[in-house]
């Protein structure tokens, strides 16, 4: 048995501190690092991981084969939503780049894996899931970012030109 001394215990609770320390850092720099990421390489501003969060996002709300014919992965949705982005206020700009990452790593804990990994068909039920869920803030930053995903898929010219046949009513002019 181990003889527990001043020494120990003194040895011992710098030890926590200087791994709650170290922890704390870790935190704070993951955060960091998800909070002021620069655009990448071709992009305006969001960063390649938030531009293939934004297209998988994208393709499970319009998956391929709908009406019309092309997926919200093919009409560049993340393209249009990292011009959006592009065009915000920084203060506006920052906290919607980091929803974008935190609903990307939203499916760890339940499906092991990031949004972007996730098979169409279970980014499908995530979706769903998302706008479905009990919890306020996942309903509105979802939908959210579906709304501004769903206005670029709306303005893209093969699906304008299918919703002016749709509603006659002068959609697109």
């Amino acid at each position: 048995m181990v003889k527990l001394t001043r020494r120990r215990v003194l040895a011992a609770g710098l030890g926590v501190a200087a791994a709650s320390t170290v922890a704390a850092g870790a935190v704070g720099g993951l955060a960091l690092s998800w909070w002021d990421r620069p655009p990448g390489e071709g992009l305006g501003a969001l960063s390649t991981d938030e531009h293939a969060f934004a297209d998988a996002v994208a393709e499970a709300w319009f998956p391929p084969g709908g009406t019309p014919a092309i997926s919200g992965s093919e009409a560049r949705m993340a393209d249009f939503l990292d011009e959006v982005v592009a065009h915000m206020e920084p203060s506006t700009a920052k906290p919607f780049k980091l929803l974008l990452q935190a609903l990307d790593a939203a499916p760890l804990p339940s499906r092991r894996s990031h949004f972007t990994a996730l098979p169409l068909e279970e980014r499908t039920e995530v979706l769903k899931e998302w706008v479905d869920s009990s919890s306020y803030l996942m309903r509105q930053g979802s939908v959210g970012v579906l709304v501004l995903l769903g206005i670029g898929w709306t303005t893209h010219p093969v699906v304008a030109a299918q919703m002016s046949d749709w509603f006659p009513c002068g959609y697109g002019r």
